[in-house]
């Protein structure tokens, strides 16, 4: 299994969150191809499925969110073009976030001291190199940091935080966009603390959010070193899951098994690479996350993200109109 042939620091999304302009496409021709057999997508009629989502948001009252190209495409993508599945999806991702968990994406510093600390544990990273189908590997290892908040500075809402960073950034890579993820869940030092961390309703709800209605292909979750605390961690989530998505759940024993099944060699930071590896491999754990965490912490970065997560996630509930999803003026796009 061999990893993608990207640059190692082509980590587009930090270039697009700050584009303001029109849509830039990074596709090359192997995911230009998935895009339109898998996604329906013609990029002659990009433009005009962006204007009639982009038109439809400005009309509602209570949305203050944000609209551009590339925000707008990954529902589109994620929809197959589905204008109507579309608006439901971003209707339901805002208004239950906004609601139930704005923590996730509402008010984000990344500058905040305490995200400093809770991402200095290296509990989450997404890998530089992507896997052979051009998808982005999202680590994510829960363990690695202290479930006591009685001796630390960060807290659940730090952890939801977190997550929102990585979620705004890596959703601008059109790359993810149509390849999707797989998130690696490594379980060494996992407690049930950790699972209980955020509180089992606010857990449950970006669960059920996340994986049914945010814009993101997630094409597999790789359980390894789990052991007896997945079966607690499957009774919390496994019943807002749809079957679609536990059956991209897998569960491996052995590192042997994840670079034979899931995730090429190479792609992996050195820690999780045998002592006698010879192939490629593009740095540490820390080394991934310094690399990955200096372009966040850039002062445009950080403002941009403050910008999105303060001024353009809003929804007023007041302002709702009676029929908030409009059942008239939808069309699928025509592929040849």
């Amino acid at each position: 299994m061999q990893a993608y042939p990207v640059k190692y620091s082509e980590f587009t999304c930090f270039k697009d969150i700050l584009n303001e302009g029109k849509y830039i496409d990074h596709l090359d021709e192997k995911s230009k191809k998935k895009a339109k057999d898998e996604l329906y997508e013609d990029p002659k009629e990009r433009d005009a499925a962006l204007k009639q989502f982009r038109d439809w948001i400005v009309a509602q009252p209570h949305y203050s969110v944000c609209n551009d190209d590339t925000f707008l495409l990954a529902f589109l993508r994620r929809c197959k073009y589905s204008q109507l599945e579309a608006r439901t999806m971003f209707d339901i991702f805002h208004s239950a976030t906004y609601k139930k968990t704005p923590e996730w994406m509402v008010d984000i510093d990344t500058q905040s001291k305490t995200i400093r600390a809770l991402a200095d544990t290296r509990c989450l990273l997404p890998l530089p190199i992507r896997d052979h189908e051009g998808r982005r590997i999202i680590l994510w290892k829960p363990g690695g940091f202290n479930a006591n908040t009685k001796k630390t500075p960060y807290n659940g809402e730090t952890l939801f935080q977190l997550w929102g960073i990585f979620l705004y950034l890596l959703q601008r890579e059109d790359m993810t966009q149509v390849n999707g993820y797989v998130f690696w869940h490594d379980g060494a030092g996992m407690t049930i603390p950790h699972i209980t961390y955020v509180g089992a309703d606010k857990f449950k709800n970006v669960i059920k959010v996340f994986y049914n209605n945010f814009p993101a292909r997630i094409k597999k979750v790789v359980y390894y070193n789990c052991g007896a605390i997945m079966d607690a961690m499957m009774t919390v989530i496994s019943p807002v899951l749809s079957q679609k998505i536990k059956d991209r759940f897998v569960v491996r024993s052995s590192m042997e098994e994840v670079y034979k099944k899931d995730i090429p060699m190479e792609c992996l930071p050195r820690e999780y690479l045998p002592d006698d590896y010879k192939g490629k491999c593009y740095g540490t754990t820390n080394e991934m996350h310094a690399k990955f965490w200096d372009q966040t912490r850039e002062p445009a970065i950080q403002k941009k993200i403050w910008d999105l997560s303060h001024n353009y996630f809003k929804v007023d509930e007041k302002k709702r109109p009676d029929a908030d999803i409009p059942q008239a003026a939808f069309r699928k796009l025509n592929v040849d």
